[in-house]
């Protein structure tokens, strides 16, 4: 290989061969796009370089800037391609007909499942997005949620809007779950399991609607400063994101000096932590809590969906933090709770194997990714849900069609 001087040998031209040139590909925009979609939902829009996203193409810096002028534009580009790709998929799916929803929720699946590196990028990072990007992302969302609500009404012309519109928004969700675990399965087994996961929620009984509850503070504030804290970090990370929060800020919102939070914390990361440690400790306890008041499998399921979507329902911020800001944490501490999220999972596929024996602990977790992933997606809802409400699609999935 010959290089000129002052070349990167990544933008050299190299042969294979004697008399060989090899050229560079003709996807490569393609190629760097991929790579960066993939870095941006493990790491989070902030965390990522360039550079590193160079590295991951195998080229140098200076040739990716020649694609794009910078990080944003890329990250806006990249976001583009995603949504459009979803786009893509359920286009190529015609309206109307009994088989319409099905096919719909086929289509989110494979996508889902063969983007899943990518998925955090479109569910959560999109936040990043200036204006106009940002509708790009959101006229697909709709356009999603329209078409299913749609199927889903010819099959069930009683629907009215309140319901035909959660049930839509717990299908997709259902079809989407791929995108949030690693759990390993064929693609066909999924492209199967999903969907009809997604579809037995049709016919799924819903409580009627309530009146929302007045928004506001409810209950006591806590006394101890080190809880006052906490709570004012949780409440500033979910309303203007991590990175845009301070040390200062979270002092003032605490009404101490900021020395006042570095006697507690030595660092806005370890209040972070601290945050996600406290979103898995109540999950575990409502497990606990669950597992204790059982003594059928099914008793034990039905607990934990019923404690787990108040916990979410009551601690929305704390939980919408623990999802879209992990890339934060130190890599030891991700490892920490990712684990712990693991072992959470395995706990609940256990019993819902139990309970449905010819359903095998892999396809168990699949299902369990799926519940969890509607109760999240459910309680960002405006207006929120009642409980009952979500909890009502969240067994459905777990217990099954005749659950």
């Amino acid at each position: 290989m010959t290089v000129r001087p002052g070349t990167p040998p990544s933008e050299t031209s190299q042969t294979d061969a004697p008399g060989t040139r090899r050229r560079r590909p003709a996807d490569r925009r393609r190629l760097i796009v991929d790579a960066s979609a993939k870095a941006f939902s493990d790491g989070g829009y902030h965390a990522v370089r360039l550079e590193d996203i160079a590295d991951a193409v195998g080229i140098s810096a200076p040739a990716l800037y020649r694609h794009f002028p910078n990080k944003y534009a890329l990250f806006a580009e990249t976001t583009a391609v995603l949504a459009q790709s979803l786009r893509s998929a359920l286009d190529a799916v015609e309206t109307g007909g009994d088989d319409e929803l099905r096919s719909l929720l086929v289509a989110i699946t494979a996508a889902s499942f063969e983007n899943r590196r990518k998925g955090g990028l479109y569910r959560w990072e999109s936040r990043y997005l200036e204006p106009d990007d940002r509708a790009i992302v959101r006229d697909v969302v709709v356009h999603q949620h329209r078409r299913v609500r749609a199927a889903a009404r010819r099959l069930r012309p009683g629907l009215g809007d309140a319901d035909a519109n959660l049930i839509a928004a717990a299908m997709t969700s259902v079809a989407a779950s791929p995108t949030t675990h690693r759990a390993s399965l064929p693609a066909r087994e999924v492209t199967s399991l999903i969907p009809d996961a997604a579809m037995s929620l049709l016919d799924v009984d819903l409580p009627d609607p309530v009146e929302p509850v007045a928004s506001g503070v409810h209950g006591l504030a806590p006394a101890a400063k080190r809880e006052i804290i906490l709570t004012e970090a949780i409440n500033l990370f979910a309303a203007r994101g991590f990175r845009d929060v301070t040390i200062e800020d979270i002092a003032h919102a605490a009404d101490l000096p900021a020395s006042g939070v570095y006697r507690h914390f030595p660092s806005k990361v370890a209040i972070l932590e601290a945050a996600f440690w406290r979103a898995t400790d109540r999950v575990t306890s409502a497990i606990s809590d669950a597992l204790a008041n059982s003594t059928t499998p099914r008793e034990a399921i039905v607990g934990m969906v019923h404690r787990y979507v108040r916990l979410t329902c009551s601690t929305t911020d704390l939980i919408s933090v623990y999802e879209t800001e992990i890339g934060h944490a130190t890599p030891e501490a991700r490892n920490a709770l990712r684990n712990q999220q693991r072992i959470t999972v395995e706990e609940w596929a256990t019993w819902v194997s139990r309970e449905r024996e010819n359903l095998s602990i892999t396809h168990a977790r699949f299902l369990v990714h799926a519940a969890l992933n509607v109760v999240t997606d459910l309680t960002r809802l405006r207006p929120q849900p009642s409980p009952e409400r979500i909890e009502a699609p969240s067994t459905r999935i777990l217990l099954g069609e005749n659950g």
